[in-house]
């Protein structure tokens, strides 16, 4: 009985035995390799340590131009209109559930908001998760105090000039950029609430 063609002839085919040295090559290029992209994602989403080191106020001046006005999904349903909010000062933070100085941060941006009038001062958090499975499962409580968005693609937060997360911009009341604050703050800190006072917004009480 003939044999089924393989498509090359018995006597050219060859078992290749890569060498051992070759294996041990491989093997530690591929760890450097994730080791090297590890960091690198590190740097780009959670910041360097100086970066976590600054003060609560330390922040970059922005050039007074109009803050990019988005329209975003809201959680809970409709959607946040950042023009809506002309006449506020505005704290608009971009995180991800996925980011751990973003967690970290998030419970001092709960008091910071719970101790402002939200007549005159709001946060708006911008997750850049996929989709609203994770954000709800970090939050776990049904309402919070500052507004929930989700920026998935991370479009919004491309257009704003956001490299690493958290970043967070100050909005004035004319709906201007004043203020850039690059990697996670202690926004329970009171220079934050002497901050923000100069700029228009008022404590509760």
């Amino acid at each position: 009985m003939s044999k089924p063609y393989s498509g090359i002839p018995l006597d050219e085919k060859r078992t290749w035995v890569v060498p051992r040295w070759l294996k041990e090559a491989f093997v530690a290029f591929a760890i450097v390799s994730v080791l090297a992209v590890g960091i690198s994602k590190g740097v780009q989403h959670f910041g360097a340590v100086s970066d976590r080191a600054r003060s609560a106020v330390e922040a970059d001046e922005m050039d007074g131009k109009p803050a990019f006005s988005f329209k975003l999904p809201a959680r809970g349903g409709g959607e946040i209109d950042l023009s809506s909010l002309r006449g506020k000062t505005v704290l608009v933070n971009f995180w991800a559930t996925w980011c751990p100085p973003c967690r970290e941060e998030m419970p001092s941006l709960w008091r910071l908001a719970q101790s402002f009038d939200p007549q005159s001062f709001e946060v708006v958090t911008v997750s850049v998760d996929d989709g609203w499975e994770p954000v709800e499962k970090f939050l776990a409580a049904p309402r919070t105090p500052y507004r929930v968005a989700l920026d998935e693609g991370a479009k919004v937060s491309r257009t704003y000039g956001t490299t690493k997360y958290p970043e967070s911009y100050l909005v004035d009341r004319d709906g201007k950029l004043r203020l850039k604050f690059v990697g996670p703050r202690n926004w329970t800190d009171p220079n934050v609430a002497t901050l923000l006072q100069e700029f228009g917004a008022r404590r509760k009480g």
